[in-house]
């Protein structure tokens, strides 16, 4: 992607609750399909509802995929920010809620993510 491009800052398929304190968004994938390259300008939190196999794309390269259980909780502070976009490399659909917390980010660079330790394996 070049810098030209435009980078969404929607970072789910569909927003569906706001307030002045957080965004909540759905996002689902059929199998191969990926989301827009988008932006997180805000930390988040996201929660797969159906088992996953997901690889990420960052930074001009495609990341290992990683098989993810149902119920897989992930906190992200992003700092300046952070620029991704997901690919669905399973064979059934993905679907996740992500959550976006209004207001500057509570670290000035991106930090390593938390979870609840629902990653499958890394294939």
């Amino acid at each position: 992607m070049s810098k030209q491009e435009e980078i969404s800052k929607e970072v789910g398929t569909e927003l569906i609750f706001e307030n002045d304190r957080i965004k909540v968004w759905s996002m689902g994938l059929q199998p191969g399909q990926s989301s827009h390259y988008h932006r997180h300008e805000n930390d988040y939190v996201f929660v797969y509802t159906t088992p996953s196999k997901i690889s990420s794309y960052r930074d001009g390269s495609q990341a290992t995929p990683n098989e993810f259980e149902e119920g897989y909780v992930q906190y992200t502070e992003v700092g300046g920010g952070i620029e991704h976009s997901i690919t669905n490399v399973a064979d059934t659909w993905h679907h996740q809620i992500i959550l976006e917390l209004k207001g500057p980010s509570v670290s000035t660079d991106p930090r390593p993510p938390e979870n609840n330790g629902k990653v499958r394996s890394s294939s």
